[in-house]
């Protein structure tokens, strides 16, 4: 267990590079203990890949679980679960074959695990906030919409080691898809026989993945082991990762500085502010782009932002280099559209100038006219972030954006992950400070998350006719860059409704002690838990 420690910051950054550099160059780093230690901000809100969705129960399901195809360090796919996969001469139905794998019960994992898991995130009462990356499957959205029954959706274990998927048209990304944590099996005879099953580190807690839940203790520590019935087991190096559950940026750092965690990734535990310009400089940070974006997302169907030129002046306002500048501090692009720079070779553009106040405020007025109001009518309304450093930072910034802007006072207000994941997915808020991750690499993650107002992860709220056509025929366009084009055209009603104002793309940062090898992160931020070795340092 990890002993929290409250140790003050300032003489740490001031010696950082001595501390940081020397962390675990003691006689323990000798004794080549495959352990890591590493630390989430918070207790993952399920680690049942059927519920998850966000960035913290994701990476823990990279870690227990397994899909039928894993991403690899370059971005691409290979097959895992799956030994080998068949695409038929149209590219619409594919066929896995399974590898002889068990769950770490003993019990086989059969292709019936993956048809019931997906099935079960298709149904309509089932819990699910990444139903939609189903819907390239066919008759896959209408059963999460009702409108058909699950036994015609195009997914059928034919046996045990056989599962065939045919598709609504071909997917250049489905094989990604798979990859990714939503569409990792689930221990079907388990979860019908003790729902609960996720809950805690028991008996019926089953995973098929590089690691098993050895203990969790909530909302301190969870503990994970090398599973040895993986299939690949012999190229996972790591016989243990402990993972403190610390939501105090300071209080992680010092404890990597005093050597009691080995490693911290910003994509699940960030880093003290004032701390990244002096770990950066001094090279410490291994710095990657990611496909993700921070932005502000509005709701479309609640006052006053149901104005679209109320979301345009209040996007307009925002100045992203001094946020990237003064906050962030680790060379972020700014966003001024939606798609991240590193998805898939497709074709960047601007919608508009990073802090264009004037046009911001002729727009505020105009949607003062429209909405009938005064300015001083809008003061107060309540802006959400997460409670963590950096997010509390940009939500101040932005605050005094706004009020330089147009003179009013927005309040602002932090929540813990799980509020505000109810609140955004319930929509009860008016407009809040999230980021997104893509899980898939394409630019079509970021575009369906719009398409229809009933996809939980559409916080917005918002819907367009033309936008959802457009999505449509892109499936159809018969060359890469016909899809580029008609994605083009979605993306700029996107950036002209405006139902979120995007701020600045994503990098994430690793801080690692020098005897973690083979450390890989992929574009989506999840760190490839089962590919890390600790050596001796000379």
């Amino acid at each position: 267990m990890i002993k929290l420690m409250k140790i003050s910051l300032a003489p740490l950054i001031g010696g950082v590079a001595m501390t940081l550099s020397t962390a675990c160059q003691s006689p323990s780093s000798q004794l080549l203990e495959q352990k890591l230690r590493t630390n989430i901000v918070g207790e993952p809100a399920t680690l049942d890949p059927r519920k998850g969705g966000d960035s913290i129960s994701s990476a823990m399901q990279f870690i227990l679980f397994e899909g039928l195809t894993r991403m690899n360090v370059d971005g691409s796919t290979s097959p895992a679960q799956a030994s080998s996969i068949e695409v038929s001469e149209n590219r619409k139905t594919y066929t896995f074959y399974l590898r002889s794998t068990d769950w770490t019960n003993g019990m086989p994992v059969t292709a019936h695990d993956f048809e019931k898991a997906w099935k079960n995130i298709l149904d309509p009462a089932f819990p699910s906030l990444n139903a939609h990356l189903f819907y390239c499957i066919e008759n896959a959205e209408k059963a999460k919409k009702g409108q058909c029954p699950l036994d015609k959706v195009g997914i059928k274990a034919k046996n045990d080691r056989t599962l065939v998927v045919k598709l609504n048209h071909p997917t250049p990304y489905f094989l990604q898809l798979t990859a990714y944590s939503a569409y990792f099996p689930v221990n079907h005879k388990i979860a019908e026989s003790y729902p609960r099953w996720e809950t805690e580190a028991s008996e019926v807690f089953t995973s098929n993945g590089p690691f098993y839940l050895e203990s969790w203790d909530h909302n301190r520590e969870i503990v994970v082991k090398r599973n040895p019935k993986y299939w690949d087991v012999k190229d996972v190096s790591l016989e243990e990762i402990h993972i403190s559950m610390i939501n105090n940026e300071t209080t992680a750092l010092n404890l990597y500085a005093i050597g009691e965690l080995d490693m911290l990734t910003t994509s699940i535990s960030p880093l003290p502010i004032d701390s990244l310009a002096s770990l950066y400089d001094k090279g410490l940070l291994k710095v990657s782009p990611m496909g993700g974006t921070s932005c502000c997302f509005f709701n479309t169907q609640k006052y006053p932002f149901n104005n679209a030129n109320l979301r345009k002046a209040f996007t307009y306002a925002i100045n992203r280099k001094a946020i990237v500048k003064n906050i962030t501090q680790l060379g972020e692009p700014i966003a001024t559209e939606a798609v991240p720079p590193v998805l898939n070779n497709f074709k960047k553009g601007s919608y508009f100038k990073d802090a264009d106040t004037g046009k911001a405020r002729d727009y505020f007025h105009k949607a003062l006219t429209e909405l009938g109001v005064e300015a001083s009518d809008l003061e107060g309304i309540t802006y959400y972030y997460k409670n963590t450093e950096i997010e509390e930072k940009i939500a101040q910034a932005l605050q005094q954006q706004w009020k330089k802007a147009f003179d009013i006072f927005i309040a602002i207000e932090s929540l813990d992950l799980k509020i505000m994941t109810t609140k955004v997915v319930q929509r009860d808020f008016v407009f809040a400070q999230l980021y997104w991750f893509t899980q898939y690499n394409d630019p079509m993650n970021v575009f369906e998350r719009f398409k229809w107002r009933d996809n939980p992860k559409n916080f917005s709220n918002w819907e367009n006719k033309s936008y959802i056509a457009l999505l449509d025929q892109s499936a159809l366009d018969e060359t890469p860059e016909a899809r580029a084009q008609t994605l083009s055209q979605a993306e700029a009603i996107l950036m002209d409704e405006m139902p979120f104002a995007p701020i600045y793309h994503l990098h994430f940062s690793t801080l690692a002690n020098p005897n973690v090898e083979n450390l890989y992160l992929t574009v989506f931020g999840n760190v490839l838990f089962r590919k890390i070795s600790i050596a001796e340092i000379q």
